[in-house]
């Protein structure tokens, strides 16, 4: 990190590697938090903590700018905890490692946090430059953006004062970002039956991995594999053996790609050759369909220890076939703007939970810029579901961002941005969720944009951040505040 502090960006690269030297995955941010207060309280910024965990800090305009309209800067406090499954890293206690790869900053595969640790640090470096132009000046850090917009949801009406509002939550310097999608989850419960599995038969674990993932939202458009879907078209393609499922899991997080996916089969030992020669068969064909989005994918038959219980044969049936036609990836593009996934969905989590109930506990994440096509994608997975005995919940559903054709701000950073680069930027709207639909119902008078620095492949161990953009947004965020009247 020595060698970034040369660039014009330096002071947020300073707080970018503070940031990642203390452990914030979702739902665990209090150590940074506290952080962040104990930096506020040393440097005399006034700072609060409301009910639900945000950060609210506040900063007197440079002299002169005592008039201009105020300005909230918003970024949220967690990062998403992905890492390769043969890395040792413990999120809760270990420090994250940037590593300078050329013109890149990456971790040491695990994700960086860039996804929002770097709009969080430009935050906090325009509150500690005192030669920064600008006027009357807040900084909202919300809580728990990744698993459920927690932060966002819980904002009370009244507590910030400012009506133009920059959000630092894009990833791709050059557009300004004026929508985004909504989203809503769709949470199923699949029962189970077991039975006992016969002592003469053997076991073997199918595991798919090395897959890129990534987000489920920008990168959904990438032609990238879904290990759970991928796993479940390769146990439908296995009838070269007489098999029933003992276990079955997959991916982490319902805003991630799955990278990974296993599932424990049992049959009789007089069918190892047979299954061996049809995944590496279905190995070669995968790979093949997959030869321009995926460079390592891989299908392993590994035998493993005989498992007490089976699923039942229509337990077994039920969910390979929910799985295998589950609705997955893009529904639509928009019209409007080139190359924008419009609606979407993400087959994101499956784990197997036993004890007083048996059943598969699985997390579908759809998203779109269409409140009426998101209910209605989501309807038709919940429907795919209860044909399977499945039961559904649409949980933590938010509200997308609608355009504003005559947004101040907007203009501000379109003129600006051509002064500094000599061309301007693109107007895009974003396959994700940021958090400013769900502002918009207490603060309503808000004039709101997005940006930021490039990022590549959140929510995923490949995670990295474009250096130069980074220098390129810092340029821009001083700018536009210095402009804004």
């Amino acid at each position: 990190m020595q060698q970034l502090q040369s660039h014009s960006a330096a002071p947020v690269w300073s707080f970018f590697e503070n940031i990642c030297a203390i452990p914030h995955p979702s739902k665990h941010e209090e150590q940074l938090r506290n952080w962040i207060i104990n930096w506020a309280k040393e440097n005399n910024i006034a700072c609060v903590k409301d009910k639900i965990g945000n950060l609210i800090l506040k900063k007197p305009a440079f002299k002169g700018y005592e008039d201009k309209t105020p300005v909230i800067l918003q970024c949220h406090l967690d990062m998403v905890p992905q890492k390769n499954n043969d890395k040792v890293h413990n999120f809760l206690t270990d420090p994250i490692t940037p590593i300078v790869d050329g013109k890149w900053l990456r971790a040491d595969h695990t994700t960086l946090g860039a996804d929002n640790g770097v709009g969080m640090s430009s935050c906090l470096a325009v509150l500690a430059d005192k030669n920064i132009e600008h006027g009357p000046l807040e900084v909202l850090i919300t809580t728990d953006e990744e698993t459920g917009m927690t932060g966002a949801f819980g904002l009370e009406a009244g507590q910030l004062e400012g009506k133009v509002f920059i959000n630092t939550d894009s990833e791709q310097e050059g557009e300004l970002y004026v929508g985004c999608a909504g989203g809503v989850n769709v949470n199923i419960l699949l029962p189970f039956e077991k039975m006992e599995t016969d002592i003469t038969d053997s076991a073997y674990q199918i595991t798919i991995s090395g897959l890129k993932g990534g987000h489920s939202g920008v990168d959904i458009n990438l032609g990238r594999a879904n290990a759970i879907k991928e796993l479940a078209n390769v146990l439908t393609n296995l009838d070269a053996a007489p098999f029933l499922i003992s276990s079955l899991s997959g991916g982490s997080l319902r805003n991630a790609i799955p990278r990974e996916a296993s599932a424990v089969i049992v049959c009789d030992a007089q069918y190892q050759n047979s299954l061996e020669t049809v995944v590496n068969t279905l190995q070669v064909s995968l790979r093949d369909k997959y030869r321009e989005s995926e460079d390592n994918f891989t299908v392993t038959l590994q035998p493993c220890d005989l498992p007490g219980s089976v699923l039942t044969h229509h337990c077994h049936d039920n969910l390979i076939n929910a799985l295998a036609s589950c609705s997955n990836g893009i529904y639509a593009m928009d019209d409007n703007f080139p190359n924008v996934v419009e609606t979407s969905s993400n087959l994101g989590v499956i784990t197997q939970q036993s004890g007083l109930m048996n059943q598969f506990a699985i997390q579908v994440l759809v998203r779109s810029q269409i409140e009426a096509d998101k209910h209605q994608r989501a309807d038709q997975i919940a429907a795919h579901f209860k044909k399977y005995d499945g039961r559904v919940a649409k949980e933590g559903n938010y509200p997308g961002w609608t355009p504003n054709p005559d947004s101040a701000i907007y203009q501000v950073m379109e003129t600006e941005y051509t002064k500094l680069f000599d061309h301007k930027p693109k107007t895009m709207i974003i396959h994700a969720g940021l958090e400013c639909g769900l502002f918009c119902e207490n603060y309503p008078h808000w004039d709101m944009i997005s940006f930021g620095p490039t990022i590549k492949f959140p929510h995923s161990p490949d995670e990295k951040i474009e250096i130069a953009s980074v220098d390129n947004y810092w340029k821009l965020l001083k700018a536009t505040l210095k402009a804004i009247e």
